[in-house]
């Protein structure tokens, strides 16, 4: 009686998914083509951050746009993106953890150099190209706008918003076919560099979001239940790469260059990188989130009826052994 009433709890336990936290292999996902914002992770793989913290772990490449249902599915336990992304899917019932804020800055939003828009508020009627509707680039320049009190959404919409694919934005406002657009780096960079526009939205220096870190750790909600262990030697691992790629923004350009996980010059994305805060922060995530939700919810993309500070400490998740940063 004794031995079945032990085996009828072990089996609870791994019917929970709350069994054998060791010898679990954790899939981490990496974007395909991806950008500056992965630089962590990438890091974390080639100089060995995730191996010095015994973590055992797969690498798996995706396709960014689909990491809510690769998440949902078990195809990968964690990745990195973009917050704003994330918030309607999470307001939606979207399981998902957030136990890390990677950096800041990455979001541009240009003008032709001889436009007259000399400042965001001169966008006030006018036509933006972006690469989606629900896109990063797009809002964050809706919370920008609306901050102005120019009206981003309808009923109160005060923009026109273009879509065209990432590499045709700067075409599109180099024939005069759009007024603005707004992207990411390094993408946004090398249009500033061959003289083909001019930012008016730099997040990385602009007072209204150069503090705001725009990139996190993100876990399905499943792993994170079933192995926090794993998701804490992952999220110390990226913590000291993050730290890695603050300290040495020439050297990670070059090695991500060589190792063809980001397109572009090296030395355009040093400068990218410098000018970036990765000083990786756990409570940084919390104050994120809740300012990416209520600035989604004051503009109608997240329904009043979410209780923001609820929503923020759902999906928050500080982890047991890993610092707050790595700076303080």
């Amino acid at each position: 009686m004794k031995n079945k009433l032990i085996l009828t709890a072990a089996l609870s336990l791994i019917a929970a998914g709350l069994y054998a936290q060791s010898g679990y292999k954790l899939k981490v996902g990496y974007g395909i083509q991806a950008g500056l914002c992965s630089a962590p992770f990438f890091i974390a793989d080639e100089k060995g951050f995730f191996r010095a913290e015994g973590l055992d772990y797969e690498a798996v490449k995706i396709d960014a746009t689909q990491i809510p249902a690769l998440l949902t599915t078990g195809q990968i336990d964690v990745t990195n993106n973009l917050l704003a992304l994330m918030i309607q899917p999470i307001a939606n019932g979207l399981d998902v953890k957030i136990p890390l804020a990677l950096h800041t800055g990455c979001i541009k939003v240009l003008v032709d150099p001889k436009s007259p828009i000399q400042k965001p508020g001169d966008l006030k009627g006018k036509r933006i190209g972006v690469p989606g509707m629900g896109a990063q680039p797009t809002l964050i320049t809706q919370r920008y706008l609306a901050k102005l009190g120019i009206g981003t959404t309808p009923p109160k919409l005060e923009v026109e918003w273009v879509v065209y694919p990432m590499p045709e934005l700067g075409l599109a406002m180099e024939r005069g076919q759009v007024d603005a657009i707004a992207l990411t780096d390094p993408s946004a960079q090398i249009i500033q560099n061959s003289g083909k526009g001019r930012a008016i939205i730099n997040t990385s220096v602009d007072a209204e979001m150069k503090d705001e870190f725009c990139c996190v750790v993100v876990a399905s909600g499943a792993a994170a239940k079933a192995h926090p262990e794993e998701l804490a030697k992952l999220t110390r691992a990226i913590q000291k790469a993050s730290k890695f790629v603050e300290d040495n923004p020439e050297e990670t350009a070059r090695l991500i260059a060589e190792k063809k996980y980001v397109p572009g010059d090296p030395k355009v994305n040093a400068e990218l990188l410098k000018g970036y805060n990765y000083r990786a922060s756990v409570s940084e995530a919390k104050t994120a989130i809740e300012r990416n939700a209520a600035d989604l919810q004051r503009i109608g993309l997240v329904n009043k009826s979410v209780n923001v500070g609820r929503l923020t400490d759902m999906v928050f998740l500080p982890l047991r052994g890993v610092p707050d940063s790595l700076y303080k």
